[in-house]
Parts: C-alpha cells; structure tokens; sequence
C-alpha cells in the first residue's frame, strides 16, 4: 500500500464507523419513538374503551329505569346487562394492568396486535352504543304514547 491510500484509509475508517454508528442510533431511535407512539395509542384506546362502557352502563340504567316494574324489581335483562358491563371493565382492568407491566417489553408486533384488538372491540361497542340509542329512542316513544293513550281515558 501506498502512504496515500494507508492515510486515506486512516480517514476513511473512522468516518465511514461514524456513520455507521449514527445510522443505528437513529434505527434505535425511530424504533423506539415508534414504541412509545404504538403505547400512547394503546392507552388511548383504553380511556376510550372504558368512557364508553361507563356511558353504555348509565344508558342502560336510564332504560331500565323506564323499563321497571317497581323500585325494587329490576327489569328484565337488567342484571345481565350489568354483569356484562361489570367484566369488560375488569377485562379492560386486565389489559391496562398488562400494559403497565409488560408494555415496555413487548415486541412491536404484540403492541400492533393490542392496538388491532382495541380498535376493534372500540368500534364494535360504538356500534352497540348507536343501537342502545336507537332503542331507547324507541322505548321512551312507546312510553309517550302509553302515556298519551292513558291520559285520554275517561
């Protein structure tokens, strides 16, 4: 070897193990960014998950409520609809315990795959939450028409 080629060789080996060490720390970092976005999401969808089963839960209460025999006789339907409700939210109490002991560790595939199944149960409550409504548009309909049948008897 020449002494032109040993001192560019000099200088070329430090730069080029630079750059190759900044191209990983950069991996390292979008990696990691991409982590903590995929985590923010989660936790996310579970503040969603659970604001719409407490709203579900005091929606149901209010047509039950319409629904009752006596103060002291719950509807039909009433305490299944609230052990239903009352395990989602221990199943959701699951999954944030998860997520706070095991998330930092996780393979992005399993937190992607997490994401994938809130966003799926979240979407499929919304769509019970929008029939609950069209129901109870239904039953206080039908209790205003009672009403008005009731309050034109003699």
């Amino acid at each position: 070897m020449t002494p032109l080629s040993v001192a560019t060789l000099a200088i070329a080996l430090p730069a080029l193990v630079a750059v190759l060490a900044c191209a990983a720390v950069a991996w390292l970092l979008v990696r990691q960014m991409r982590h903590q976005r995929t985590l923010r999401t989660l936790y996310l969808e579970a503040d969603g998950i659970e604001h719409d089963l407490k709203e579900c839960r005091q929606r149901l209460q209010r047509a039950h409520a319409s629904m009752s025999i006596g103060p002291d006789q719950p509807a039909t339907g009433e305490n299944h609809a609230k052990h239903a409700i009352d395990a989602a939210l221990r199943e959701l109490l699951a999954h944030r315990l998860w997520l706070r002991d095991e998330a930092e560790h996780a393979s992005q595939r399993e937190l992607d795959a997490a994401v994938t199944a809130m966003g799926k149960a979240r979407g499929a409550l919304g769509q019970q939450l929008r029939e609950l409504d069209s129901a109870q548009r239904a039953l206080e309909a039908a209790v205003r028409e009672k009403i008005e049948d009731l309050s034109q008897q003699p």
